[in-house]
C-alpha cells in the first residue's frame, strides 16, 4: 500500500474530472486519487467490462465515478463522452489524458499502419479530446466562473529525450504530445485561462505497460547498466496529477513534469571512484611540481 497522501483530503472538492484510459495501470490510479481528493471523475475507455470493475472498485470506496466507453481515435466518440461527462456532473473542470497504445518493435519489422496507430491513440487522440473540451473547459463555460478556465494534464514519456530501443513510434508520439502541451498552454493559457501540462513517468511498478515492456528478467539487468534505474509507484504519479490539478499548481502552465527518480539522466559510472581520487591526486601533484597546466602567460 503506498504512502498516505500529503495533500488535504478536499483539495480538489466540487471538480469534475474526464480521465481517458482511466480504467487501469497509472490512470486508474490517478481516478483513484482525484476522487479521493474530492474530485467527481468520469473515465474513458475502450472495453466495457475493465470500466465497470474500475467504477465498481471506486464505488466500493464511497468514491463518485462513472465510466463512458469510447475511442479517443474517434472524434465522435471524444465529444460524447465528453458531452456525457458534463451531462452527468453539470460541468468538466480536469482533463487527463491518459489513453496510451504501446509494444516494443524494431522499426524495420514496425509497419507504418502499427506506427500510425500509435500516433493516432496518443497524439492526435490528446489532441481530439483537448479540442472537444474546449468549451466545457474554458473559462465562462458551462458551470465556468468567468475568470476561472480548467486544467489539461497529458501522459507523456521521457524516451524522446535521447533515444529508446524499439520505441520509435511512442517517441515520435510523444514528442507529438510534448508539443501539444506547449502549444496550447501558450494559446489556451493566453485566451481561455486553461493550463497544460504534462507528466511523464519513468517505469512504474505494477502497470500493464511495465509489464509488456520490461518483463522481470529485464528489470534485474536494467540496474546494473542504469544506476538510478529504481521503479516508480501509480501513487507518484497521481500525486503529479494532483499537484498540477489543484491550486498547488496555479502557476505551473506548458511544463511536462518528469516523475522517473532521475533515471533518465542515468549513466554507467565508467571509473570507480576511489580511482577519481587516485587520479586527481597524481595530476595535482604533476601541476604542483611542473606548472603543468597553467598557461605560460599567466606565470
Amino acid at each position: 500500500m503506498a504512502m498516505e497522501s500529503p495533500f488535504r483530503a478536499d483539495v480538489l472538492r466540487g471538480k469534475a474530472a474526464l480521465v481517458t484510459g482511466g480504467g487501469s495501470g497509472i490512470g486508474f490510479e490517478i481516478v483513484a486519487q482525484l476522487a479521493r481528493h474530492g474530485a467527481h471523475v468520469a473515465i474513458m475507455g475502450r472495453r466495457r467490462e475493465v470500466l465497470d470493475k474500475a467504477v465498481a472498485a471506486l464505488r466500493s470506496h464511497g468514491l463518485r465515478a462513472v465510466g463512458f466507453e469510447g475511442d479517443v481515435r474517434k472524434q465522435e466518440d471524444a465529444a460524447r463522452v465528453v458531452a456525457a461527462t458534463v451531462q452527468h456532473f453539470g460541468k468538466l473542470d480536469i482533463l487527463v489524458n491518459g489513453a496510451a497504445g504501446n509494444f516494443l518493435a524494431s522499426p524495420e519489422d514496425l509497419t507504418p499502419k502499427g506506427f500510425r496507430t500509435v500516433v493516432d491513440i496518443d497524439t492526435v487522440g490528446t489532441y481530439t479530446m483537448c479540442y472537444e473540451a474546449l468549451k466545457y473547459l474554458k473559462k465562462g463555460g458551462l458551470g465556468k466562473g468567468p475568470s476561472t478556465g480548467g486544467v489539461i494534464i497529458n501522459i507523456s514519456a521521457t524516451l524522446h529525450y535521447t533515444a529508446a530501443w524499439y520505441q520509435i513510434h511512442v517517441s515520435a508520439a510523444k514528442a507529438g504530445v510534448d508539443s501539444i502541451t506547449r502549444s496550447l498552454a501558450l494559446e489556451w493559457g493566453t485566451d481561455y485561462d486553461i493550463r497544460v501540462n504534462g507528466i511523464a513517468p519513468g517505469p512504474i511498478e505494477g502497470t500493464p505497460g511495465m509489464r509488456k515492456l520490461a518483463p522481470e528478467e529485464m528489470a534485474k539487468g536494467s540496474r546494473e547498466i542504469m544506476p538510478l534505474f529504481k521503479l516508480g509507484e501509480k501513487w507518484d504519479i497521481a500525486m503529479a496529477a494532483l499537484y498540477l490539478a489543484s491550486d498547488a499548481g496555479k502557476y505551473v502552465n506548458g511544463t511536462t513534469m518528469v516523475v522517473d527518480g532521475g533515471l533518465w539522466l542515468s549513466r554507467p559510472r565508467h571509473i570507480p571512484k576511489e580511482e577519481v581520487k587516485e587520479l586527481s591526486k597524481v595530476v595535482e601533484k604533476k601541476v604542483r611540481t611542473s606548472g603543468v597546466g597553467v598557461p605560460s602567460s599567466k606565470l
